[in-house]
C-alpha cells in the first residue's frame, strides 16, 4: 500500500471548508439521518494509517473508508472525508468538522466520557523490531528499559507509561521509554533508522508495515497484546446519527459486507455481533 501525506495547508482547508459548510452540530439533525448536512455523512479519519485509513492517489482506502462508504450507502447518504490527525479527531469532532469518526478509536472509558461509541470491529497491538537485529521482545515487559515508538494520543501511550512500566518497575528494571509520533509511519521510519527499539502499534497496522518494508521489520509479539474493541464514534447524545450507523451496521451484517471486510482487513469481530 502506498502512503501519500496531505499537507498541512490542505489539511488545513479541509477541515475549514467542513466546518464552514455545517450550519449545526451532528446532534442537531438536518435531516433523518442526524448528519449535519442532509444527504452526506462526513467521515473524519487520520488518512496516514494504513490498513485502515490511507491515501491511494487522491483517494481514501482502506477499511475505514471502506466501512464508512458501505454505512453511508446503507443509509442513502453520500460518504465524504476530513483527513485529520489523530490527537485531533475527537476534539474535531466536538467542534463541528464531522459526523463520526472512522478511525480505529479504540473504546477507552476515558473517550466514551466525551463521545458515544457504535463497537465495530476487535483488535489489539503488537510488538515490531528490526529483523536484521537480535532483539525479539514478546510481551510488554521485555520492552522493559527500551524506546519504543508509538502514535501520538494512543491509549497505547497509557498503557505501556502506567501498566507496562509498573510492572517494569515491580522487576527492578527501567519503565518504557515511550517516544510518541505524530503518525504511524513516521514511528516506522524512527524504528528503519535505528532511532528507537521498537514499535507498539495497531496488529493489523503492524502486519502491514512489515509487508511494506519487504523483510527488513517484523513482528516479534506472538499475540495481540491489550486486546480491545474500536468504536465508531458520533457526538454525546446524538442519538439520530447513532441510530442510523447502527441500523446501517446492522444491514451489513446481514448481507454479508461486514464479514467480507473484516476477513479482508483480518479483524475480528465486534462484541456481540
Amino acid at each position: 500500500m502506498r502512503v501519500t501525506l496531505l499537507s498541512s495547508l490542505t489539511a488545513g482547508l479541509l477541515l475549514a471548508l467542513s466546518g464552514c459548510s455545517s450550519g449545526s452540530s451532528s446532534g442537531d439533525g438536518s435531516g433523518s439521518s442526524g448528519t449535519m448536512t442532509a444527504g452526506t455523512l462526513t467521515v473524519g479519519s487520520d488518512l496516514t494509517y494504513p490498513p485502515y485509513a490511507y491515501l491511494d492517489g487522491k483517494t481514501p482506502a482502506g477499511f475505514d473508508p471502506d466501512i464508512s462508504r458501505a454505512l453511508a450507502k446503507a443509509s442513502g447518504l453520500k460518504p465524504t472525508f476530513v483527513d485529520t490527525r489523530f490527537e485531533q479527531l475527537i476534539a474535531g469532532l466536538g467542534t463541528g468538522h464531522f459526523d463520526v469518526i472512522a478511525s480505529d478509536l479504540y473504546i477507552t472509558d476515558a473517550r466514551k466520557k466525551q463521545v458515544d461509541f457504535i463497537p465495530y470491529f476487535t483488535t489489539g497491538n503488537s510488538i515490531v523490531v528490526q529483523a536484521s537485529g537480535g532483539y525479539r521482545p514478546t510481551v510488554v515487559t521485555d520492552l522493559c528499559g527500551k524506546s519504543v515508538a508509538v502514535i501520538k494520543g494512543g491509549q497505547i501511550v497509557e498503557k505501556l507509561r502506567g501498566d507496562a512500566s509498573t510492572q517494569c518497575r515491580a522487576k527492578g528494571e527501567k519503565a518504557v521509554d515511550v517516544r510518541e509520533f505524530g503518525t504511524d509511519p513516521e514511528g516506522t521510519q524512527a524504528l528503519l533508522s535505528g532511532q528507537v527499539d521498537a514499535q507498539v502499534t495497531d496488529g493489523a497496522v503492524a502486519k502491514a508495515a512489515a509487508d511494506r518494508t519487504n523483510g527488513r521489520l517484523a513482528i516479534s509479539s506472538k499475540s495481540l497484546i491489550y486486546p480491545v474493541q474500536s468504536g465508531l464514534a458520533v457526538k454525546r447524545g446524538d442519538t439520530a446519527l447513532k441510530k442510523t450507523l447502527t441500523t446501517a451496521l446492522d444491514e451489513l451484517k446481514k448481507n454479508g459486507t461486514y464479514a467480507e471486510l473484516l476477513k479482508k482487513y483480518n479483524l475480528g469481530q465486534a462484541e456481540g455481533s
